[in-house]
């Protein structure tokens, strides 16, 4: 099967399993059908990811190709993760709050699969650190590059929380009855990985275009 068809299957169905083992209300299948589900959906996220470094290979292999380095992979990875984080939290960040503003019981497992998520981050970089073991991960290049991407996520994030403090001191007081604990802890934490989104895509392009410019 040829890569452009892989990629027009794979990404789909890797669509599909996120939304199925993560977004759906839960269903007790069993121990038997959640193995199978769980395991069609690392199945399908693996074989995508295996595509990609194919791609990446044979342009590695291209000398007309500035090579992807471990810098922008590991930016590129990152985006992924923290924003298929961050949609699953807004899908059901909600659920994660009771009607008195406490902590709903669907919390624990909401927490479990954004646990599961970060798991998977976590293999899949180690897989990658051992592909470059013999690459030189970061030089004076990839330090101006990260520290510009962590000024314009401060930046988003100054202007994030600068924005709550406003709010809730120059809002009347009944148009915050919403505001519960649980509702302005899952409003940082939105914050937070949009900050998080921030930095990522911003290292992502500046690692692209420098490439592009090569």
């Amino acid at each position: 099967m040829s890569r452009n068809l892989r990629y027009f299957v794979l990404v789909p169905l890797s669509v599909a399993a996120f939304y199925v083992l993560f977004v759906l209300p839960d269903v007790d299948l069993g121990w038997p059908g959640g193995l199978a589900v769980l395991g069609g959906a690392w199945l399908v996220w693996y074989l995508l990811w295996a595509t990609l470094q194919e791609s990446a290979a044979m342009a590695a292999r291209d000398e007309s190709v500035a090579p992807v380095s471990p810098g922008e992979q590991r930016a590129w990875i990152g985006l992924v993760f923290t924003a298929a984080i961050g949609a699953y939290y807004l899908l059901r960040g909600s659920q994660m709050v009771a009607a008195d503003g406490s902590m709903a019981p669907e919390a624990s497992a909401i927490g479990r699969h954004i646990g599961m998520l970060v798991v998977g981050w976590l293999v899949v970089m180690q897989l990658l650190r051992h592909r470059w073991r013999d690459t030189v991960e970061q030089d004076e290049r990839d330090r101006q590059i990260e520290a510009r991407a962590c000024g314009w996520a401060r930046v988003g994030l100054s202007v994030f929380v600068i924005g709550l403090a406003v709010m809730f001191a120059f809002s009347p007081l009944e148009r915050l009855a919403w505001a519960r604990p649980m509702a302005v802890a899952n409003l940082l934490i939105v914050g937070l990985m949009a900050s998080c989104l921030l930095e990522y895509l911003a290292t992502g392009m500046a690692y692209w275009h420098d490439r592009r410019s090569a």
